[in-house]
């Protein structure tokens, strides 16, 4: 679908091919004599050569951006892109931009990367949004894409990993799981009536819809995304899968520009597509909700539920295969004397090398919702229907009756009754379909919560080919100090393809930007993770229906998340990092001359620390979202009551991470899971004592 006019469409070229640009013959040279003298260097001379010539506009990434815009962007925010690239086009208007009377497109390359690090260093957040904004799409659409000169030109043994790296190792034993039928649109309609329609089919959806099936239940699974069974997974091709089961195609900006969310969109949810970590709550945090009135957390029936998930999903530490970011993360703590632990996998104990479980698991190792809960459910006759939107809830007398949908992008509204509705759409799209249903209650979307994460780039000599073995396999609990007493923190690594590191990378130009890509084979990213005390944050929506997020970093968190940054630094340096390189938007990064070592006493490095803390935090990231629909004792403090169930409708729950009292400070797919547990309970309880009535 076409956006851009001609005119935009020029400007924005010029956007792109600034942040990636093609290289003059000075720079170019410069690029192979640095790139050929790097440690563990394996490119040829030829190949950074034609990478240094290569250019956004060269690769089509216009064509990739346009089309991603006009799938993500409500129609407001089309209209406000367009109007940016139109200001940028008028002399009168331009010049407020970019300090020239000369229209940006026309500006020579030095100059435009001049506006382009003064909107990123500017005082003013509209001008370090629209750096943010064009910088991430510009960046990524450029390199995410395999089939492009791009891409072929930075490519080495190993870049590639996942399942074909997996497959060719000794221990490689793939599990086959059988394809769930999903119906199609008149199998669809032949149904009118089920017990139960679970909504989302993620951790929550998931888990619910495998206990109620197992009850007897007649159960429908509606999903927006589609379902890939593993033999339709594109794992090796990141552009796939954030395309086809990410919500927005991967990272994206709220509207301030103040967070950066990442969130599933396929069948399966996150459990499709995240790290495999698999760890319960803290104790900490299950006596803070048991003051909140919530008993359950700290009962043993809580504990059972907890077991019962790890079991089924297979939590284990067994055979983990660390990849290079995870051994340099144990390294750099051990080296330093903190705390780094084993994360457990819901692998079975298998071993998984596969190292793109962000895009999907074709292996069949690890064991999803999918591949668990709801082959269950279909065990039990659960019935599926994937790429389908909710519309609104039908409810009548204040108790549910059923849902309206379109079934697989049709424009008009289907209906299927039901006694019991239970959503679970993840805690941002949660609150909307309650909204949108007419549910009224103030806490419908006030009280999201967010772990808070800032990145660090370390670069290494040794090479650590990241996209190579299991992605998070340690965790470093050194500041885990959530309890708010002081900053906590955990400190995971985030590995991911040249596509998304490359838009890791801070930008300080183009030539330098393209020596930092060519390192990616060196590079481990890590973040720290921080649990939201108290940050202002609420989901809320446009006038289209698109999700936005209102969110405002307190001061606790944002200290937080700096210390984050600083002690990330020490941990690379301690294990042999020779650059490091920080999200905060102005800070240049530190690196170790040829003649210096590795050491945290250095005081440059020392210097460099101080001046992380001056700068305070980056904006942040988070791909875990929840509290949006809080459960609590009273319709007054919460959305929900303690079993799940909406104060406003009777038989209308909720089942996913929208439910926890506060940010939980783990990652949360084990505890959404056990929750769905306790709701699917009296689900059916409730279902019995009606069918009594």
């Amino acid at each position: 679908m076409a956006i851009l006019n001609t005119t935009q469409r020029e400007t924005l070229t010029a956007i792109v091919d600034t942040f990636v640009a093609p290289l003059n013959q000075q720079e170019e040279e410069a690029l192979i004599h640095n790139t050929l003298n790097t440690p563990n260097n394996c490119f040829s001379e030829s190949q950074i050569s034609d990478f240094s010539r290569l250019s956004g506009s060269k690769v089509n990434a216009l064509d990739r951006i346009e089309q991603k815009l006009s799938i993500t962007l409500s129609p407001k925010q089309i209209n406000d892109f367009t109007m940016v690239l139109n200001l940028l086009s008028y002399r009168p208007s331009s010049v407020l931009f970019t300090g020239y009377w000369t229209l940006f497109k026309d500006l020579d390359r030095s100059c435009r990367e001049q506006v382009l690090l003064g909107w990123k260093k500017s005082s003013y957040a509209i001008f370090r949004q629209l750096y943010n904004t064009f910088m991430g799409i510009g960046i990524i659409e450029s390199y995410n894409a395999m089939e492009t000169p791009l891409y072929e030109s930075i490519k080495y043994a190993g870049i590639q990993g996942g399942h074909s790296y997996f497959q060719h190792q000794p221990d490689y034993a793939k599990v086959y799981h059988e394809r769930l039928h999903m119906l199609t649109t008149e199998e669809a309609k032949s149904y009118k009536r089920f017990d139960a329609i679970v909504i989302g089919s993620g951790a929550g959806g998931g888990v619910t819809a495998c206990e109620l099936s197992k009850a007897g239940l007649s159960v429908l699974v509606i999903e927006k995304g589609r379902y890939f069974h593993q033999d339709d997974m594109e794992v090796d091709n990141d552009q796939f899968a954030l395309s086809n089961m990410f919500d927005n195609g991967g990272i994206v900006p709220n509207a301030k520009g103040t967070v950066n969310l990442i969130s599933a969109s396929t069948f399966g949810g996150g459990t499709t597509i995240n790290y495999s970590a698999s760890i319960g709550p803290q104790q900490f945090v299950k006596e803070q909700w048991e003051k909140k009135g919530l008993p359950y957390f700290v009962s043993q029936q809580f504990e059972n539920d907890i077991q019962s998930v790890l079991d089924r999903i297979g939590a284990s530490t067994q055979n983990i295969v660390h990849s290079g970011p995870n051994l340099k993360l144990i390294e750099g703590c051990h080296n330093l004397g903190y705390d780094i632990t084993l994360m457990a996998q819901n692998t079975s104990g298998r071993p998984h090398h596969c190292g793109k479980c962000y895009t999907g698991c074709s292996s069949g190792v690890k064991n999803s919702t999918t591949n668990t809960y709801l082959k269950d459910a279909a065990a039990y006759g659960a019935k599926f229907l994937d790429a389908t939107q909710v519309m609104h809830i039908v409810t009548k007398s204040g108790k549910v009756k059923g849902v309206s949908c379109r079934i697989h992008g049709e424009k008009k509204n289907f209906v299927f009754y039901a006694n019991t509705v239970v959503v679970a759409g993840g805690a941002l799209h949660t609150p909307g379909l309650l909204k949108n249903s007419g549910l009224t209650n103030a806490h419908i979307g006030k009280d999201l919560r967010l772990h808070l994460s800032a990145l660090t780039v370390a670069i290494y000599d040794d090479v650590v080919n990241p996209s190579e073995g299991s992605l998070l396999t340690t965790v470093s609990n050194q500041f885990d100090n959530f309890d708010g007493s002081t900053y906590g923190f955990k400190i995971e690594c985030f590995t991911n393809g040249v596509g998304i590191f490359s838009g890791m990378l801070p930008w300080s130009g183009a030539a330098a930007h393209k020596q930092r890509v060519l390192r990616h084979r060196n590079a481990v990213i890590t973040f720290a993770m921080a649990r939201d005390m108290d940050s202002q944050c609420s989901v809320k929506y446009d006038a289209y229906n698109k999700v936005d997020i209102d969110f405002n970093i307190s001061k606790h968190d944002g200290d937080t998340l700096t210390e984050g940054i600083v002690q990330m630094a020490k941990i690379h340096v301690a294990a042999g990092a020779r650059e490091i390189h920080v999200t905060q938007s102005v800070i240049d990064a530190f690196v170790f001359e040829s003649d210096e070592e590795s050491r945290v006493d250095n005081p440059r490095f020392l210097d460099w620390i101080q001046s992380v803390y001056r700068l305070g935090p980056p904006v942040p990231s988070s791909g875990h979202q929840m509290a949006s629909c809080r459960m609590g004792v009273s319709p007054l403090t919460s959305a929900t009551k303690p079993t799940g169930e909406t104060w406003d409708i009777s038989n209308l729950y909720v089942s996913d991470s929208s439910l926890f009292p506060t940010a939980l400070g783990v990652n949360p797919m084990v505890t959404i899971q056990a929750i769905a547990l306790h709701v699917s309970r009296h689900i059916i309880d409730q279902q019995r004592v009606e069918a009594k009535l």
